[in-house]
Parts: structure tokens; C-alpha cells; sequence
């Protein structure tokens, strides 16, 4: 009964979201106060419905109903409840769920707003938001029905989550990306409607920009956590493979951290209104693309929710309808348009016009590398791989490029400036100097990468220590100056968490140590000045998994106790299928990381108690997850900072006299 209820409550959302679109644009073409009063309601009555449908399928896990075959193919009676629930988003009927009644519960935040306004942008946007949920629920229905049962007859024992989801991961990771998603749609709805009204202007710019915000707090987070989850999980060792479906989420990213910099220009200053339109239905439909990829079968990934070719082709109808739609409307209103330009090439509006330009650039050469092989199959039907050597020789650069603006950016004014930019030049020779001697002091030969990375992390801090610095030598005071400030500081933490990714992302990269052994009770190995002793294999047991697990002892250079690790190779009951659970030791300055593999039978001319270990030391790898939580820090900083509009003659008069005060 209670999936029945479930259903039901999904029909009527789509047709409360086709009634809220139908009279929201009836009332603003007859410019009827009547109809459109009816879009909170309406609004507030489809949160309910899939807030309730969602509870309805998360009941059905937690009472073992495998009569529904979404929850006979992704749960147990043997998993534990806070699987069950997560089990929920955990596969593609659950998260697409989960994804559209997210949706339904930012817009119905923006009612709740003091700040929203109800006037024709706000309506526009809720018509728009409401055709997605439509076209969102739909699919559900027809492709992806999440309460389709199993009648008559159904198992009475369900297949089980699969066991690589059974993780803390599938808890955090899942819906941080949606609500990323959820945040590039509403983005999406807000710049469609803008185009509606004659384009962007400051205040629709101020409307939208805490929800790009948000929107990119929530995407850095599940790319963080989801590099986090595979490299606990997984039993690789890695953070990042260049995944098919990985760069599906972070190609999103990008276009979003470019977005979010082209609102807060044109909230500022009233310029580069089209090129934030653009963003904004870039962002999304880019979301909306890696959908289709991942949940298509057209690329092979242990990440990949599905592979069923409906309903990818369903995903790839709504790209179409939704974006296509978007970008004709673009094409259509901004073709006569002329852009003016008041600020000079130094001033901190060109370094952020080509720091968008250089993100969005690595955003497609990512989804370049990630479609080639899949274009190259269609033309030839010859396979081809693209691996992370591509992705390293395109990506790297242009990243570089990224960060040697980001360290300019602070220290530049708003509009003209006629600072000296000879301190700038020497301490970007002196960040080069540094980095080029740690280079060669590291490694024997010249390693490009290395110093790359190096380089990028001290010119980001030192940059911004400078800028710091420049800011605190004026002492102004009143309330807008402090908003201004707290404004500022947090762009500086978000700097200082990209540096401190990237630190953690070049040091492991190039100084982790890792082998792979036969080890058995009593064998040790040196690494990296570590010793790590196998003292015994245990067995353990938990309600849904059997496990053979390695003590392993670790000592220092010294000889003296470091620690225990615990890696398993875990059999769960329900599929009998095996899985490496790494146990590593974390510490500020890098990870001791054991993975345990199969167990060497006698014919190898081995002990039977002897297995495949993988050993490895991964210098500051935590700081690469130290960094995102620092970047998500900055961006709710932001969204929490009090702002006010202003006008364009007064953000001029502000401008030169910062210009001033840094001369």
C-alpha cells in the first residue's frame, strides 16, 4: 500500500507542476496578480508530494518490502537501517527521486525568502522550475519508476546494496552532487527568465548569486568526498583516475566555479550579463550530459548508476528540450547586443573574464577527452582509450595558467587601476626562483609537473598573504566596508584551500612509494622509512560480511611502535562477492596505506598464508580534501555575508578610491 501511496503522491506532482507552469505563464502573459498567486501553494503542495513519496520508498527499504523492485535489487534484511535509507539515492530510480524532490525543495525555499521578490523574474523562474520537475517526474514515471513492483511473486530475500556502496560514502557523496545539480538548475531557471526580461541585470544578479554559490559549495563537496570514497573504498590507493563518469561531475564544476565568478562581476559592476546567461545554461546542461553518460551504458565505469539505453536516450531527450531551448532563446536575445567596456586590461575584471575563459576551457578539453573515445567508436567502430596522460598534458597547463591568475586577481582593483605592479612581478619571480630550487632539490632530473605544482602553491599563498596584507593597511570601518571585508577574507580561504589541494595533489603525485608484495605471518618490509611486520591473519565476522584481515605492525626509522593497520578482503553473505577493504593510517604529513588481495594458494610455490599486499606511503594526500573543506568554508561565508546593491557611479567612486589607497 504505502508504494502505492508513494506513486501517487509522484502522479500528482507532475500534475501540480504542469497546473503551476500552465497558469504562472497565463497569468504573466495576461498579467493576472490572481493566477500567479497561486504559484507559492502550488509550489509548496509539489515540495510536500515528493518530500512524501521519498519518505514513502525509504519506508519500503526499512520495512524490507522486496514486492518493490527497486528495493528486492538494492537491499537486505542483513543490511544495516542507515544503509537502507541511503540506499535510496543509492542506485538510478532512487537518486533520480532524490534529485527532483531537491529540486522541488530549493524552490520552495526561494518563497520562503524575505528577500524574494514576486515580481516577473521570480514568477518566470518558478514556470521554468516547474516544466523541469515535470519533465524530471515524467521520466521517472515512464523510464524509471521507482516503486514498480514485483507481483505476484517477489523474493523474499533482496539482492542487496552492492557492496562498494556499503560506505559512509554513499551517505555524503550522492547527495552533495544533486544538490550541486539542484543548485545549476536553479541558476538555470534564473538566467532563462533574465533572457525572458530583457537580460541580467544587478539585481537579478544579486537574486541568483547566493544559489551559485551553493550550488558550487555543494559540487566541490561531492567531488571531495567522492575522491575521498574511492580512495578509502576502493582499495587502489588513488584519489583521482579520470574516470568517464568522475570527470562527469567535475566538468560541471569547472563551468560552475567560472559561473559564480561572472555573477559576483555582474552584481558588482552590471557587466558581463550575457556571459553569465551563458555559464548558467552551460553549468546545466554540462550536469544534465553527465547524467546521460553515467546512467546511458555508453561508458564502462565502476561509478556508473546504469546502462540501460531508454533511459539514457530519455536524459538525452531533455538535454535537448531543455537546453537546446535555452541556448536558441540565448542566441535569439543577445545577437544585437553590443558590450561596453569601461576597465583596462590590468584591472581585476580582465583577470576574471580570462580566468572564466581558461575554466571553461579545461572544462571541454576534460569533456573532449571523456567523449572522444565514445565519438571515435561511432565513426570507426574501432575502440580507443583515453587515459590520465592525456588528461595531465592538457589539463595541467591550463590549470597552471588558472592559478597564476588567481594569485594576481586580489591584488588588483576593481575597474581602472593605476597600482605599481613592480612588487607583483618580483614576487612572482621570487615564487619561481623558490619553486625551480625545490625541484631540482626533490629529484634528481627536472620534473615539469613537480615544479608546476610547487610554483602554483606559492605564488597562490604568497599572493594572497600580499593582498591580505595591501587590505589591512586601510582601516575603514563602517558596516559596508566590514561586509566587504568578510567578502574578501573568504575568497582568501577559498585560494588558500585550492592551494593546499593542489599542494596535496603534487606531492602525492610525485613522492608517494608504493609495492606490491607476497606477505605472510612474520614478513616485513621497509618503505619510505617504515617498517611494516605482518604478525597474524584473523577472521572476522559482521552481519553482512566474512572477512580475512592482516595485523599489521608499523615501526619508524627508530624502531619505535607507530601503529596497527587492519587491511581486510571481506566476502559478503548475500553475493558471495569479494571486496578489498584498504586500512590506512592518516596523519597531516601523509598516509600509511595497506590494501590486502588474494590469498596465494600452495601451487604458486607459496604458503597458503601468504597474500597480495600492496604497501604504500602517500605523502599530504589529506591535504587535497583539506583544501575542498576549505573552499566549501569560503563559499558559506559568502552566502551568509550581508549584500547590498549599488550603483554603478557608486562602485566607480569606490573603485578609484581603492585604487588609491593601493597606490
Amino acid at each position: 500500500m504505502i508504494p502505492e501511496i508513494g506513486l501517487t503522491l509522484l502522479i500528482a506532482a507532475s500534475c501540480l507542476s504542469l497546473i503551476l507552469s500552465i497558469i504562472t505563464i497565463v497569468g504573466i502573459k495576461t498579467d493576472s496578480d490572481y493566477l500567479t498567486s497561486y504559484s507559492k501553494p502550488l509550489i509548496y503542495l509539489i515540495f510536500i508530494a515528493l518530500l512524501s513519496s521519498i519518505i514513502s520508498l525509504a519506508y519500503s527499504f526499512l520495512t524490507d518490502d522486496f514486492s518493490v523492485a527497486y528495493v528486492a535489487n538494492h537491499s537486505n534484511t542483513e543490511l544495516a537501517a542507515l544503509y537502507k535509507v541511503a540506499a535510496v539515492w543509492g542506485s538510478h530510480e532512487g537518486s533520480m527521486l532524490f534529485w527532483v524532490f531537491a529540486i522541488s525543495a530549493w524552490a520552495a525555499l526561494i518563497y520562503t525568502k524575505k528577500t524574494a521578490q514576486r515580481g516577473r523574474f521570480h514568477q518566470q523562474m518558478m514556470a521554468i522550475l516547474a516544466l523541469v520537475i515535470l519533465g524530471f517526474s515524467l521520466f521517472l514515471l515512464f523510464t524509471s519508476n521507482p516503486f514498480a513492483r514485483l507481483l505476484p511473486e517477489f523474493p523474499i530475500q533482496g539482492r542487496d546494496l552492492n557492496p562498494i556502496l556499503q560506505d559512509i560514502g554513499l551517505i555524503i557523496h550522492p547527495p552533495l552532487l544533486f544538490l550541486g545539480y539542484v543548485g545549476l538548475t536553479i541558476c538555470f531557471a534564473g538566467a532563462v527568465s533574465a533572457l525572458l526580461c530583457g537580460g541580467l541585470t544587478q539585481e537579478y544578479a544579486k537574486h541568483l548569486r547566493p544559489w551559485a554559490i551553493m550550488a558550487w559549495v555543494f559540487l566541490t563537496g561531492g567531488n571531495a568526498f567522492g575522491s575521498w570514497w574511492a580512495y578509502n573504498e576502493l582499495g587502489w590507493g588513488g584519489w583521482w583516475f579520470w574516470d568517464p563518469v568522475e570527470n562527469a561531475s567535475f566538468i560541471p564544476w569547472l563551468v560552475a566555479t567560472a559561473m559564480m565568478h561572472s555573477i559576483t562581476m555582474t552584481y558588482r559592476r552590471g557587466i558581463f550579463g550575457s556571459t553569465t546567461i551563458f555559464l548558467c545554461i552551460l553549468a546545466f546542461s554540462l550536469s544534465l550530459l553527465g547524467s546521460f553518460l553515467v546512467r546511458s551504458g555508453v561508458v564502462q565505469s565502476v561509478h556508473a548508476f546504469a546502462s540501460d539505453p531508454t533511459r539514457g536516450m530519455s536524459i538525452l531527450v531533455l538535454l535537448i528540450l531543455f537546453a537546446g531551448s535555452a541556448m536558441a532563446l540565448f542566441a535569439s536575445k543577445t545577437s544585437q547586443q553590443t558590450i561596453k567596456v569601461d576597465f583596462t586590461l590590468r584591472s581585476k575584471e580582465t583577470l576574471l573574464l580570462l580566468g572564466n575563459l581558461l575554466l571553461v576551457t579545461a572544462a571541454l578539453s576534460v569533456l573532449l577527452g571523456t567523449c572522444y573515445p565514445l565519438m571515435f567508436e561511432v565513426l570507426t567502430g574501432s575502440t580507443i582509450s583515453v587515459g590520465a596522460p592525456y588528461f595531465n598534458s592538457i589539463f595541467i597547463p591550463i590549470a597552471a595558467l588558472i592559478f597564476l591568475l588567481m594569485g594576481f586577481a586580489p591584488l588588483q582593483a576593481w575597474q581602472n587601476t593605476t597600482s605599481s605592479i613592480r612588487s607583483q612581478l618580483l614576487l612572482l619571480a621570487l615564487c619561481i626562483a623558490v619553486a625551480l630550487v625545490i625541484t631540482l632539490v626533490s629529484q634528481p632530473s627536472f620534473n615539469l609537473w613537480l615544479f608546476i605544482g610547487c610554483f602554483s602553491v606559492l605564488w597562490i599563498v604568497t599572493a594572497t598573504g600580499l593582498a591580505i596584507k595591501n587590505r589591512s593597511s586601510r582601516n575603514k570601518n563602517h558596516t559596508e566596508e566590514k561586509h566587504s571585508n568578510r567578502r574578501f577574507y573568504a575568497m582568501c580561504i577559498a585560494h588558500v584551500g585550492v592551494a593546499l589541494s593542489v599542494l596535496g595533489a603534487t606531492y602525492v603525485s610525485n613522492f608517494e612509494q608504493e609495492e606490491l608484495l607476497r606477505m605472510g605471518p612474520g614478513q616485513g618490509k621497509t618503505l619510505a622509512g617504515y617498517t611494516f611486520v605482518y604478525e597474524e591473519t584473523q577472521a572476522v565476522e559482521s552481519s553482512s560480511y566474512t572477512a580475512i584481515q592482516a595485523q599489521i605492525k608499523v615501526l619508524d626509522a627508530d624502531e619505535e611502535f607507530v601503529t596497527y593497520i587492519y587491511p581486510q578482503r571481506q566476502t559478503f553473505k548475500s553475493n558471495a562477492m569479494e571486496l578489498s577493504a584498504a586500512g590506512i593510517h592518516s596523519s597531516i604529513l601523509g598516509d600509511l596505506y595497506i590494501s590486502m588481495g588474494q590469498q596465494l594458494k600452495s601451487g604458486d610455490a607459496l604458503s597458503d598464508n601468504e597474500y597480495l599486499i600492496r604497501i604504500g606511503y602517500k605523502p599530504f594526500v589529506s591535504w587535497i580534501w583539506i583544501g575542498a573543506i576549505f573552499m566549501m568554508f569560503s563559499g558559506i561565508i559568502l552566502v551568509m555575508t550581508p549584500r547590498r546593491a549599488t550603483s554603478n557611479a557608486t562602485e566607480q567612486v569606490r573603485a578609484l578610491q581603492r585604487s588609491e589607497a593601493i597606490q
